[in-house]
């Protein structure tokens, strides 16, 4: 806001709906806020979805060596993404 007045776009100004990297389209994104504006947005929505990767192989019978060889990353790494899903093995 500016002066009390939201700041809206002139008329003439043409905008686009390109999305981002995660939604094809802003006007129809399901995130209640847009990823660009949160602080690492992106990077927190990567790893949500790295970390709901990891929940189903994990279900599918994969062991945590297995999965973090998958991933390029650490045993550990691993351990902490599945640390609170309910469907635990042993590692």
């Amino acid at each position: 806001m500016i002066g009390g007045e939201l700041d809206l776009l002139p008329d003439e100004v043409e905008w686009r709906d390109q999305g981002c990297e995660f939604f094809p389209s802003c006007l129809n994104c399901p995130l209640p806020k847009c990823v660009e504006d949160e602080p690492r947005g992106q990077q927190r929505l990567r790893m949500a979805a790295r970390k709901r990767r990891m929940e189903d192989l994990r279900r599918m019978g994969k062991s945590v060596k297995e999965i973090a060889g998958l991933f390029g990353v650490s045993r550990r790494t691993v351990q902490r993404a599945l640390r609170n899903t309910k469907s635990r093995h042993h590692v």
